[in-house]
This record gives C-alpha cells, structure tokens and sequence, in this order.
C-alpha cells in the first residue's frame, strides 16, 4: 500500500469484528438482491471480512447499491484505500462520504477514473485509493462542497454492468476488506478512538476490589473518577490514573468496598491531541458503603404541612402490569401505551424482554438492543385507577440516570385524563416534566454534561394553552444547570432527588431540595389530579447508539413519594 508523504496509515475498519450488523440500501431493485454479511470465507487481511451477494436484472432502471459503515473521522485524512476482490462482472464500483453536516461526497477511483469508481474487470484481491481532496460531486447538506469533520459514514458503491448504455444482468459474490486513510495525525486523534472496557461487562455486578481492564488504542494514560460518600452531596473521588501501554491496553483497581453500595458510574477519562473522550461505566456494588440509601426519615421541606398519600422505597417485589388492575404501576403510558415514544419499545413487565428488575431496594429500568425493550412505570392505569394527588401537592423521587446514547431518563407529571377517556370523552391536560435527561456526547450529540430540561405543557388547550405553556417555559431556567445551583455532580453521576411542588399560585421544581425553578401554575394544574410517570426512554429527537457500552444502559430508581393537602 503506497501512503501519501507525509501521512500515516489509520486503519479504520479491519472486518474482524462489528457493533452492529452490517447492511445495504439499494436503487430500483427489491431488498432481497442484495444481502451483505462478515465472512469468514476469503479475508485478504485477518479472519474476516465483509462480503457481498449481489443480483442486477437486465430491464428498467440503473441499478446501484451500497454498503454503508459507520465511521468517526475527527482528523482530516487526504486518501482512502480499502481491498476489493473483484469477480470480473464489469459493475462498476464507488465510493460516497458523507460529513458532519449530512453532505454527501462521491468520488472517482485514482487507478482508472471510470465509472463511479472503476469497473471490476478484474478477479481475486485489489487495492483501489480514493483522493478526497480532487474535485469530486457533492450533494445535500450544507451545500459548501468541502469534507466537514467529522465523517460520519463511509459508504462502497457497486452499480450493474453496462454495455454503450444497455443494462446487463449480473450476480454475484463481491468481498471489502481493511479500509484505510491516510492522515496526517495518529489513529487516536484520527478516528476519534473511545475508551473501551474489556472487563467487567458494563452494567455488571462488582463486590470488593475489582480490576478493570482498558482498551484505548492511541491514548497514553486515562483517569478514573467515581462519587464517593461523605457529608452532604458527597466528593468527587479520584480512583486512579492507569498508564496504558503502547496499544492502549491497561487496567486499574477499583475498590469497590470504598464507594457506596448500590449503583455507581466509574467515569474513565482521557485526552491526546485535540482528542478527548469519556467513558462511562455503569456497575452495581454488592459491598460498599450505605449511603442516602431509601426514603428519608424526615418529610422534605417542600411537603410541609402536607400529608403523606403514597411511597415505594421498592424493597419488596415489584407490582407492575398491564393487565393486572390489584398492580401498583402500569407499563406504558395509559390509555394502552397508544403513545409510547421511545425508539426502543417500553415493554410489559410479563414480557421475555421485560426491561424491569428489582434489584436489592432498587428499581431497574434497563435500555437494551439486544432484547429490543426500554421501560415506562405509570402510577395510573389503563382502567383511570392508581395513585394520584391534586393541588396544593409534592411528587418526588431519587435516581440515577445513564449517559449513554441516545438514553432519555425522565420523571413527569400529567393531569388526570384517564377518568374521562374510560367514560368515551376526549380532554385536555397538562403534563409537567420535573427533568428530560439527554444522554450522548460527541459530535451531533446533546453534550448535556450537568444540564437538564424542566418541561411544562398545556395539551389540547388551543391558542391559550400554547401562550400559557410559552410563559411557564420562559420562566424556568432551561436547561437547568445543575452545578449554578451548588450541585457538584451531573444526573449520571451519582443519585439525586427530583421534587415539583404544585400551589394554587406557583409550580416549583427541585433537585436535591433546592429550588432550581418556578412558573405560575397553569389554570388545568389547579383543578385536576396528578399522576406520575418514570421511564428510561430513547431517542427524544437525538441519534441512539447504546453499543459502546454492549447494547444495554440502566436507570435505578431508589424511591418515589407523594404527598397532598393544605400548606
């Protein structure tokens, strides 16, 4: 392989292993043509490599395909270079780029400058170099026609055989390997390299001292970072700093015992370059110290003078349904889960993929892609009975949210509509979002850090439910930041405790009994009852990738309670 003076060669996908299955789309033909795969068969490099079976028709329209790959480019490369073995068909071959802004790059082969690409006239095994810096065609986007950092997707193209402008039918088998670009910068600073753990399993059970082992290809060193018990809101403890070797492999030991028993998020920490990346591994100790653990003895300061009508500290087994009317918590959001937002499904507690455990005195919701299912707890159920409480009231709960991709932990409020939709009638509500948690950082990521939303809403209420819902928005303090209220540590961090209030005359928010905001209560607010929903959602407008952390995220709920009357 000739590299380019001056650069290095940054292997960006060898085939060997991927996170997710790979895929085709295709133009003006069925799916079922085309069907890509990692085999085992013919590698050029390693144990696998990526192959395709392919099947142009002879009528309509050109046909093309292509193979996308999910990439992360942070560092300008100059030239691309993957193996292709070649099956002689005469289809021409491409190669398409797409950038930071969603623009689209295709590009000419630097061998021949046929076709799309070039046209496999060949059999067995070639390396074809694409130029990105030559004048090339663009599309979509922002329209610049220059390569915005980062790439996000590398896609190879394959297009049918023609003959003077006469389609040929053609089938077969084509194979991808070792894609590679030539950069100015190393592989770390290059592509973006995140921080993996090998072991344990994110989101796996830890007691006493633990060895985490690290692979951060291009890194020198990472630190480690875990919140630790102690008065008040508790310390930001350093774990370590593990100086990693030259492949980036490396381990540290995490003593567990040390660190509160219950949930914990381990954040691995490094930077190189211009290059800097957090990892965050979510681990339940089953040792540890007890801290802040279950309800509080005292009622909260904001509940004064009202009288407690519900708690679940959840210690014993859970009680939820979709079916079961003697249940405590119903599944989805009523009526039916009709409305179930989430990009992996909420799914019913008797289901094979139930995303609801008990775990010591714990709730967990857990996100997983694997099974396909993320989870939604509603104090009201399908048939409009459950737990409710009407103004002058406090809801509140303690939990610990997940900073994985495309993960949306929420604790909301609605008014009661159940009782009138079981009667036939449509109403209107409100819905108070005490916290939306976004989770992703990284390029085209909400990057929320230690910020949150507080979201109110007039459903259904016309023209002057819209004017009441932008009022009330515009007097919160969105996004909340938790460290300007003097909370040291993110939602992903450690446990905090969630609390909206609702009076005749005001609606206040709290974290940690702090106010963080306030808004006159909406007109509907005042005359109906409440209900409260808990989810561990996806999606919420923003890309969901859960496989850095092997397809799976969790939300653990320490303890909801609800409380009513005159102040």
């Amino acid at each position: 392989m000739e590299v380019a003076l001056g650069a290095a060669a940054v292997m960006v996908q060898d085939f060997e292993k991927a996170s997710s299955q790979p895929n085709t789309w295709v133009v003006n033909i069925p799916n079922e043509n085309a069907s890509v795969k990692l085999s085992i068969d013919q590698p050029h490099d390693g144990q696998q490599c990526l192959k395709l079976h392919y099947r142009f028709v002879g009528s309509g329209q050109f046909q093309y395909l292509g193979i996308p790959n999910k990439v992360n480019l942070q560092a300008p490369v100059h030239r691309l270079h993957f193996w292709l073995k070649g099956d002689n068909s005469r289809c021409s071959y491409g190669l398409q780029v797409s950038d930071a802004s969603g623009e689209t790059h295709q590009y000419r082969s630097l061998s021949t400058g046929q076709g799309q690409g070039g046209i496999i006239n060949f059999s067995g095994w070639k390396e074809v170099s694409f130029d990105l810096v030559a004048p090339h065609e663009t599309w979509g986007g922002d329209k610049n026609g220059k390569l915005d950092y980062p790439i996000t997707t590398i896609v190879f193209t394959v297009g049918q055989p023609t003959d003077n402008g006469k389609l040929l039918p053609a089938e077969g088998d084509l194979y991808f390997d070792s894609l590679i670009v030539d950069s100015e910068t190393g592989a770390a600073e290059t592509l973006g390299v995140p921080i993996a753990v090998v072991s344990p399993a994110y989101c796996s059970d830890v007691k006493g001292d633990t060895v985490v082992s690290l692979a951060a290809p291009g890194f020198k060193s990472v630190m480690v970072k875990c919140w630790k018990q102690g008065d008040g809101f508790g310390s930001d403890s350093t774990v370590a700093t593990a100086a990693l070797d030259a492949q980036g492999k490396g381990a540290f030991l995490f003593p567990a015992d040390r660190y509160p028993h219950g949930p914990v998020t381990v954040r691995i920490s490094g930077e190189v370059g211009a290059v800097k990346d957090n990892c965050y591994l979510q681990l339940y100790n089953q040792g540890g110290v007890s801290w802040n653990e279950g309800i509080p003895k005292e009622p909260p300061a904001a509940a004064h003078g009202m009288r407690l009508v519900f708690a679940d500290d959840f210690k014993g087994p859970l009680s939820i349904s979709s079916t079961d009317p003697k249940a405590t918590y119903y599944d989805h959001k009523p009526p039916g889960g009709w409305q179930d937002f989430s990009t992996l499904r909420f799914t019913s507690f008797d289901k094979p993929n139930n995303p609801f455990s008990q775990v010591d005195s714990y709730l967990r919701i857990r996100a997983s892609e694997k099974a396909r299912s993320s989870g939604l707890i509603s104090s009201l159920k399908n048939d409009a009975t459950g737990i409710t409480a009407q103004a002058p009231c406090y809801f509140e709960c303690r939990f610990l949210g997940p900073n994985a991709i495309g993960t949306w932990p929420a604790f909301w409020l609605m008014t009661d509509y159940m009782t009138d939709h079981v009667k036939g009638r449509k109403v209107p509500c409100d819905e108070l979002d005490i916290i939306e948690a976004y989770g992703g950082e990284g390029h085209g990521h909400p990057n929320a850090f230690d910020t949150y939303m507080i979201c109110p809403h007039a459903w259904e209420q016309g023209e002057a439910g819209k004017a009441l819902e932008k009022r009330a928005f515009a007097a919160l303090r969105n996004p909340i930041r938790m460290g300007k209220f003097g909370i040291p540590a993110a939602w992903f961090e450690t446990f905090h405790i969630y609390g909206c209030k609702i009076t005749e005359a005001d609606t206040i928010y709290y974290c940690d009994n702090i106010e963080v905001g306030r808004h006159p209560t909406l007109p509907l607010s005042k005359e109906k009852p409440f209900f409260f929903l808990l989810n561990l959602a996806t999606g919420g407008g923003w890309p969901v990738d859960l496989s850095r952390y092997d397809g799976v995220a969790d939300m653990y709920v320490d303890y909801v309670r609800v409380y009513q009357g005159k102040e």
